[in-house]
């Protein structure tokens, strides 16, 4: 007797006593399961994943998928609930940060930052007086970029602009004296126009909030 397995699904051959093999309730048999290699009829077998299988491997398969897709969805709910405790952590937990640091996470834009980060940041900043944040970025600053040069009327200042895509059209400078000159034209072609400020707590505020703006655009958290 030769016999081959056409996809493993049904049993051909060329001798005659295959056409008398029997399922166990007696019916002829439309091929063998793949998984006992018991003979099987039509009504105690199916196809699974394109194998024939008898009815009683069929029943532990799907057991097995329905408790391996139970597990796949236990793991993608643990999974969700770890990123949404991260989340809170993140919302209502701070870093301590130098106060150097701070200015590096909100200034440099290097890199993303996380959410946690930038409020860290900005709640280290502003704890600090006008003036001490003044002078943390005097420190700073010179180690983020190259001291840059703004025309105001016939003079010219040298330091450092703050200002980005999302300063709500606002930017400042810092001049390596300690001044701070805010310009309401950023972005013009004429480029900005700067009016020297009395850095106070409300501009040393703004400063800060428009740097942690910007932050959270470039890390795409707003």
């Amino acid at each position: 007797m030769t016999e081959r397995r056409c996809g493993k699904v049904y049993v051909q051959s060329d001798d005659d006593r295959v056409g008398s093999a029997r399922c166990r309730c007696g019916d002829p048999a439309v091929g063998e399961c793949t998984e006992c290699s018991r003979m099987v009829c039509a009504d105690h077998s199916d196809l699974w994943q394109g194998w024939r299988v008898c009815d009683r491997d069929l029943a532990i398969a799907r057991v097995r998928a329905r408790s391996a897709a139970a597990a796949e969805e236990r793991r993608r709910e643990e999974e969700a609930a770890a990123a949404e405790a991260e989340r809170l952590r993140q919302r209502t937990t701070l870093l301590e940060l130098a106060d150097e640091d701070a200015v590096w996470i909100l200034y440099a834009r290097d890199q993303k930052r996380t959410q946690q980060e930038i409020r860290s940041a900005v709640h280290v900043l502003r704890g600090l007086t006008a003036a001490e944040f003044t002078d943390v970025c005097l420190y700073l600053l010179p180690y983020a970029r190259d001291p840059q040069k703004q025309r105001t009327g016939i003079t010219s200042l040298s330091g450092w602009l703050l200002t980005g895509s999302g300063y709500h059209g606002r930017s400042w400078f810092l001049t390596r004296k300690g001044e701070w000159h805010r310009s309401a034209t950023a972005g013009t072609e004429q480029g900005h126009t700067w009016k020297k400020v009395r850095f106070d707590d409300v501009e040393k505020r703004a400063v800060i909030d428009e740097m942690s703006w910007q932050q959270s655009i470039d890390s795409g958290i707003v």
